[in-house]
């Protein structure tokens, strides 16, 4: 059975050897590795290629796709995603690594199940360190779309291998532009299609914590939060979503986007876009259990109009960036 394996890769020379060799040491060889080049200039490509030549065996499985200009990890996991033919899709971050094993597990368990999806457990890592990560089972894909709104278990692809066919039927792609929960997007679809999800108890993935220039380190774009809000608001209306619990997990989730972004954007622009958060509520931010204080209290005082509470805040985040740089 073949298995897709999708490495976007934009400026990641210093991990992108450790992840390559990684992969091209799975103890499961039925794969075709699809690296999409995003136009970095940090000579990533160049190191997959040297490395590759240390496997014959696999000049045949590797295909490159090659941007003309940066378009962003969201756009290059699409193209690879697009570009894939096997039966389930894996993808790799370039800066993170896996087990080798990882596949091999991945393709008896969704053998084993007849899952359309397999989730594995995962490390943290952090330069010598790393600390285990293991997911929450929820006890059907509802609780598993609410969990993710909620950020109780990480939507992250890396650890989530996908039926190809269900994703091409229905066309579930990240979204070019959402540079920043364009896996959240994909992951949210597919759970209202896939029928059988299985588990794997064992670690597979090592999720790299330590790159200061991952997106995950960034305070990215107002536009991103605004764009992943609407793509999601739209697939609920469109598939006549009414579960009370999602539509619940999914004003928070726009509640804690409300939050981030009062801390580091101009009020104003945000004043424009209220309409796209739609929280009017107060109360309902202490509903969040995973949302973090200071952006429960931001957003309790924005919503309560206490603006000299709203710029205090706002300070006093801006004060802690700056004094730990």
């Amino acid at each position: 059975m073949l298995i897709s394996i999708v490495i976007p890769v934009y400026n990641s020379s210093r991990y992108i050897e450790k992840c390559i060799r990684s992969v091209f040491n799975q103890t499961y060889q039925d794969l075709e590795i699809i690296i999409v080049d995003d136009c970095g200039k940090d000579g990533s490509i160049d190191i997959i290629k040297r490395v590759l030549i240390e496997y014959p065996d696999f000049s045949s499985k590797v295909r490159f796709i090659y941007h003309e200009f940066n378009q962003g990890c969201a756009a290059a996991r699409r193209d690879g995603m697009k570009e894939a033919t096997g039966e389930y899709i894996l993808q790799v971050d370039s800066d993170d690594f896996v087990d080798t094993t990882m596949v091999g597990k991945m393709v008896a368990k969704a053998l084993e199940d007849d899952a359309d999806m397999v989730v594995c457990n995962y490390y943290h890592t952090n330069k010598d360190r790393r600390s285990l990560v293991k997911i929450k089972r929820p006890s059907d894909n509802i609780e598993f779309v609410s969990m993710v709104l909620q950020g109780y278990v990480h939507a992250g692809a890396w650890n989530k291998m996908m039926r190809r066919s269900i994703l091409a039927e229905h066309q579930i792609y990240p979204v070019a532009g959402i540079n920043m929960g364009d896996d959240m997007t994909v992951l949210i679809q597919a759970l209202f299609h896939v029928k059988k999800i299985g588990y794997i108890d064992d670690a597979l993935y090592f999720y790299n914590c330590s790159n200061d220039e991952s997106l995950s380190k960034t305070i990215y774009p107002m536009v991103n939060d605004l764009k992943l809000i609407s793509l999601c608001s739209r697939f609920f209306k469109e598939n006549d979503i009414t579960n009370e619990e999602v539509l619940k997990s999914f004003k928070l989730f726009r509640m804690g986007r409300l939050g981030r972004n009062l801390l580091y954007y101009d009020l104003n622009e945000i004043a424009e876009n209220q309409m796209t958060f739609d929280v009017t509520n107060a109360k309902d931010v202490f509903e969040h259990k995973r949302m973090p204080l200071h952006y429960k209290l931001v957003t309790f005082f924005y919503l309560k109009k206490w603006m000299i509470g709203v710029k205090m805040l706002r300070w006093l985040v801006r004060f802690k960036r700056r004094s730990n740089v």
